[in-house]
């Protein structure tokens, strides 16, 4: 029996292996050592225990299994038969029990089919932790030892067994059967090599046994990183990877070959993008390398399987069908995977409750007047409680929401039931979350006149908002608009956790936040917007808490985490992006003269990332800077300025009737005015104020600016909802800073002027908080916010809008002063289609509206025509003489309608976005071909006179395009149209195509492949396991 040590810098294991060698109940006959280049002091402890003859010396880049061959070569033969003689191979790292050698050779030589023979192995140096037992490959190749993680050995695996293969480190080889196979295969060097090889074992029909008497413990030093490897690859994970690939490949019956390079393929793709959202990039790479160096080398494969066809054992050619019944079953990597999960999952649930049940225990503990075990840590909630104190108080989280939540459904009481919200900024939501997804994605809107301006992206996110709430897209606006303070709430409290301690003040300053927000009176007035983003804003400052720590170093996740949330942020209120601006420039500014100039990396990408993500809707503010001032929903125009707010502006109000008396909140302002007395605070205090001057600097710039409603003429105010919040909010950041620890600091100081100004102070906040929500319970107006039904058109109208002619609705109101007018596509504006209005109203319409209310004539049913206008209405109340003078005009009829709502009329010609005209004159849209249009027109048209024209009724009609049999057609410069493109049709026929030129495909596939970049950036990255302790026991 011949034994061989094979070494790489394994001075700190050798000498427990030498010691254990020597002590052996049964010694090896020969004993050889190779050093396979050594840098340590490997080489001269193995001399001076084995002696200089029996020591050799190999090249660095020698693999193990070319080790043991270079070891058993120097060895001088014996005349034993092979099948008698035996290898025992051996790792530096590795020490085997003073009676493993012998329960081995015991286990070898209880049948003449056993070729191979594996002990027990456990962790290093004397671990009851089990590492393998035998061991098998999976299907996506991985080692399977079939152990649970970190399993103790209490006995469980006593008994022999078959596997189909056991590990290098202490495996007892039968030489007939190592000649045989020509040792280790040199494609695996160091990984996987005893997998491969047990396998080819199991194919020449002999068995590879498991001894679980003999115990090995073994270091695993290369699999863990512990040493570096110079014989495989840059990294023990790239090695072993494309070991497993390998193995699988060559050793597989040929029939399920094509099947393992896809399932492999797959598998490593699939492995890649994994380590990759793990923000495991070395690993992701070593997996790419590791897949190209086996699945793209069909060569080295198809050597290594002509290899093994020609192997035998006693002239009987190998069996790949022998070791099938060794694998694991195909399934058993995904049910891995799916325990794994799990398991992580019921571990966070379960630390939780475990805290959580700690805390309540140590609470009743001390009701009881007894004293409470220490069972381990708990949450920051659940520190200092007074005894007495109830499950909700340990998860004020949960208590404070409850309550608010009880509080939104009082105070919203009146707002609850069936129909839309809608009124004041507000439009009706659509019908589903699909429309806000069919808006985002097109690339023209069918939105009154038409319009190809890019979709704001707050659409798409409140359509995946939509989209996880099963498509109600209605409840995504009631849950902002009635709950929205409840929500803000929930995230104050969770950004608190992140920059106050004690759950009292973290309840404090959710419950504020939630007052700040209700008595705003901006849900209210329908600013959805707004409401949005102040829900969003203590997210974006949890995210950047970790940029302006002072005490750590600044992770470049904080500043994509900060970016993505800001974006979500601007893409409701723009305005905050400047905001954000100037906001990190004084940050930077204070990091340069700290001399921390880590942060302006991660500080700049917080600002810069939603520049990108926001593509290309951004773009537009290059081209118009004042988009910067119009945020989600629609302008109001009753929105005052900030010489009308005058000094109320600090105290939260806009002016607007909606909103709480200004001296509700006269304690927050008092509370961050004390708060700059606050020392021990300072930096945190001057940073919240410089927020708030930031705020207040922005509302007064901006203030006095006037913005265009869409669609129109008229002009607003600058509505200041967002900057004016945002003061509010610092106020009550610098209030919270200043409080943190207050208590202990005003108890262990002397009296003197602090205590009462401090005290006056927390009970004006405290008022202000309940003061605020009583408000907002019980007195607060609704507004101009109402639930009604999204339109009151009649349904017969509206369905043949939606249909595919794509037909329009002229709603001319005569109430007002000069009489307004809208036009409609569908059921109507929705919310989201106020982004994508065009921002001048239409002369030619507006022209064709004073004509009709006038002095109609016969000529304008075809200008109703050239703008696609199928019905006119005119609501309640209405002009007598305007109706009559719409009755009188020859080519519109009475439509059926509900007398008491509104009256209407049907255009007596044939109308829709595409239509085909025998000429270019007027008279001609009597006889007009209407043509269907969903996205695009894909028709067959007939042949016809040679001044036969196409137009498209829209005013961005000159971004169409048409074909006829794919060729282009000629566009005409026709003045006598009142709107759209017309080309040049002619007598010919054939298959004619009109869509919106351009494609918002690829820019859709590019702000989709940046933000799952920027979520994986952002995203907490995954820890590899840590190296086991090696005093692990």
């Amino acid at each position: 029996m011949s034994a061989v040590v094979v070494s790489h810098n394994g001075a700190r294991w050798i000498p427990r292996l030498l010691a254990a060698i020597e002590t052996a109940a049964s010694a090896p006959d020969r004993l050889v050592a190779v050093d396979t280049g050594s840098t340590d002091d490997s080489r001269s402890r193995l001399v001076a225990s084995v002696g200089v003859d029996e020591v050799l010396d190999a090249p660095v880049d020698t693999g193990f299994g070319a080790a043991v061959a270079h070891g058993l070569a120097s060895l001088p033969p014996v005349d034993v038969p092979a099948e008698r003689r035996w290898l025992w191979m051996l790792h530096d790292d590795c020490a085997p029990a003073p009676d493993a050698l012998r329960e081995l050779l015991a286990v070898a030589t209880s049948a003449p089919d056993i070729a191979v023979v594996g002990p027990r192995v456990r962790g290093w140096p004397r671990a009851l932790r089990l590492l393998e037992v035998g061991v098998s490959i999976s299907g996506t190749g991985h080692r399977e030892t079939g152990l649970e993680p970190g399993e103790y050995d209490q006995g469980q695996h006593d008994d022999p067994r078959d596997v189909l293969a056991v590990g290098s480190a202490g495996m007892l080889v039968r030489m007939d059967v190592w000649e045989a196979l020509g040792g280790f295969d040199p494609q695996v060097p160091l990984f996987r090599d005893d997998v491969d090889f047990g396998w080819r074992v199991a194919s020449l029909r002999q068995r590879v046994v498991v001894a679980p008497a003999a115990l090995v413990f073994h270091a695993e030093a290369a699999t863990r990183g512990v040493r570096a490897i110079d014989n495989a690859a840059p990294s023990p994970h790239r090695a072993d990877r494309r070991a497993a690939l390998y193995t699988l490949l060559v050793n597989g019956a040929l029939a399920t070959l094509p099947w393992r390079y896809l399932r492999l393929g797959l598998g490593s793709l699939l492995r890649t993008i994994g380590f990759l959202v793990g923000k495991l990039p070395r690993a992701a790479l070593d997996e790419v390398w590791a897949m190209v160096g086996v699945l793209g080398r069909p060569d080295v494969v198809i050597r290594g399987r002509s290899t093994r066809r020609r192997q035998s054992l006693g002239g009987r050619p190998p069996d790949r069908r022998a070791a099938s019944r060794l694998l694991p079953p195909w399934w058993l990597p995904y049910a891995h995977g799916a325990d794994s999960w799990f398991g992580h999952v019921a571990s966070g649930l379960g630390d939780r409750a475990g805290a959580a049940g700690s805390s309540v225990r140590q609470l009743r503990s001390g009701r009881r007047g007894g004293s409470a075990l220490e069972t381990g840590p708990v949450p920051d909630e659940a520190e200092d409680l007074p005894a007495g104190a109830g499950p909700l108080l340990a998860h004020p989280l949960l208590a404070v929401t409850g309550l608010l939540t009880f509080l939104a459904l009082v105070a919203t009481r009146g707002l609850l039931g069936a129909g839309f919200l809608q009124g004041g900024a507000l439009l009706p939501v659509p019908g589903s979350s699909s429309a806000w997804w069919q808006l985002y994605t097109e690339t023209w809107h069918p939105v009154g006149l038409g319009s190809d301006a890019p979709t704001p992206p707050y659409v798409a996110v409140l359509a995946v908002a939509g989209t996880l709430l099963l498509g109600k897209a209605w409840l995504v606006a009631d849950l902002l608009l009635l709950f929205g303070p409840v929500l803000g709430a929930a995230g104050a409290y969770v950004a608190a956790r992140r920059l106050v301690t004690g759950r009292t003040l973290r309840a404090w300053v959710a419950l504020s936040y939630a007052a700040i927000l209700a008595a705003s009176g901006v849900a209210a007035g329908g600013h959805l917007g707004t409401v949005a983003a102040m829900v969003m804003v203590p997210w974006v400052v949890r995210a950047a808490a970790p940029l302006v720590d002072s005490e750590r170093r600044i992770p470049w996740r904080a500043g994509f985490a900060t970016g993505v949330a800001l974006s979500l942020l601007v893409a409701f209120v723009p305005l905050a992006w400047p905001m954000a601006v100037a906001t990190t420039v004084v940050a930077m500014a204070a990091s340069v003269l700290t001399r921390r100039m880590g942060r302006l990396g991660p500080l700049t990408a917080s600002v810069a990332l939603p520049v990108v993500l926001l593509l290309p809707w951004s773009l537009g503010f290059l081209e118009e800077p004042r988009r910067f001032l119009v945020e989600a929903g629609v302008v109001d125009p009753t929105a005052l300025g900030a010489a009308e707010i005058g000094w109320q502006l600090p105290f939260g109000r806009l002016g607007d009737l909606s909103a709480a008396p200004w001296w509700l909140t006269l304690g927050f302002v008092l509370a961050a005015v004390v708060a700059l007395a606050r020392s021990s605070a300072r930096t945190r205090v001057a940073g919240a104020w410089v927020v708030m001057a930031i705020a207040l600097g922005t509302a007064a710039i901006v203030g006095d600016e006037v913005v265009r409603l869409p669609g129109t003429d008229q002009l607003a105010h600058v509505w200041l909802g967002f900057p004016v919040l945002v003061v509010q909010a610092a106020g009550l950041a610098a209030a919270g800073f200043a409080a943190d620890g207050l208590r202990a600091d005003v108890s262990s100081g002397s009296f003197g002027w602090r205590q009462p100004v401090a005290g006056l102070t927390v009970v004006a906040a405290s008022l202000s908080t309940v003061g605020a929500l009583g408000w907002w319970a019980v007195v607060a107006p609704h507004g101009d916010l109402d639930r009604r039904p999204a339109t009151t058109l009649p349904r017969y109208m509206v369905d043949a809008s939606e249909a595919d002619a794509a037909q329009r609705i002229l709603v001319i109101r005569t109430d007002t002063d000069p009489v307004s007018y809208d036009l409609r596509a569908g059921d109507g504006r929705r919310l989201g289609d106020d982004g994508v209005l065009p921002g001048h109203e239409s002369s030619e319409l507006t022209t064709l509206v004073a004509d009709l209310v006038s002095q109609g004539r016969p000529t304008d049913i075809a200008r109703l025509a050239d703008f696609a206008v199928a019905y006119v209405v005119v609501p309640r109340p209405s002009d007598p003489e305007v109706v009559a003078d719409l009755d009188a005009i020859s080519g519109l009829t009475r439509a059926s309608t509900n007398a008491r709502r509104l009256a209407g009329w049907q255009v007596n010609v044939p109308t829709g976005l595409v239509r085909v005209l025998g000429s270019d004159t007027p008279e001609a849209a009597a006889a007009a071909t209407v043509l269907g249009y969903h996205d695009r027109t894909d028709e067959q048209v007939e042949k016809g006179g040679e001044g036969r024209v196409l137009v498209v009724s829209t005013p961005s009609g000159r971004d169409f395009e048409a074909t006829l049999d794919g060729a282009p057609l000629e566009v005409v410069d026709d003045s006598s149209l009142e709107a759209g493109r017309v080309f040049k049709l002619g007598a010919d026929g054939g298959r004619l195509i009109v869509s919106a030129q351009g494609s918002r495909t690829w820019w859709l596939v590019g702000q989709a492949a940046a933000w799952v970049l920027a979520l994986v950036l952002a995203a907490p990255g995954a820890r590899r396991r840590d190296d086991e302790q090696e005093d692990d026991r």
